[in-house]
C-alpha cells in the first residue's frame, strides 16, 4: 500500500461518518518512503475530532510512528485522546495509550472507523 492509498482510506472513512458535517484533510509527502496526515472534523453537535499521524512506508506496508486522535467538545473541552507520546511507562500497551477524562488507559493504535464509531 502507498501513503497516498493510505490516507484516501482515512478520509474516505471519515467522508463514511453520517455525523460529518464539515472537514479539512492534508496530506503531506515528505519523502518516497514519510508524510503525514492532518485532519480536522466537525461533527453535527460541534465537536471536533482533531487527527495527526507521521507515517514511514516500509515495505508494502504504512507504519503510524506518531499519532494523535484529540475528540474535544464544541468549547474545546477534551472527551478523549488516543496518542503514543512516550509517556505514562506504567501502561502495559507504552508508549500507545488512551486519555479519557483524567484516566488514562491501555489501549493499542485505533483505526479511524473505530475512533468514529466510537464518536457516533
Amino acid at each position: 500500500m502507498s501513503l497516498s492509498n493510505y490516507a484516501f482510506e482515512i478520509e474516505n472513512a471519515i467522508l463514511s461518518s453520517p455525523l460529518v458535517i464539515h472537514h479539512d484533510f492534508k496530506v503531506t509527502i515528505a519523502s518516497p518512503s514519510t508524510g503525514y496526515i492532518e485532519a480536522r472534523v466537525v461533527f453535527e453537535d460541534g465537536s471536533i475530532l482533531a487527527l495527526f499521524e507521521f507515517l514511514r512506508l516500509m515495505e508494502d506496508s504504512v507504519i503510524r510512528e506518531k499519532y494523535r486522535y484529540h475528540y474535544m467538545s464544541q468549547n474545546s473541552k477534551m472527551i478523549f485522546r488516543y496518542d503514543n507520546a512516550a509517556h505514562h511507562k506504567e501502561i502495559s500497551t507504552f508508549p500507545d495509550h488512551k486519555h479519557s477524562g483524567e484516566k488514562i488507559i491501555e489501549s493499542f493504535p485505533p483505526q479511524i472507523k473505530i475512533v468514529l464509531t466510537e464518536i457516533e
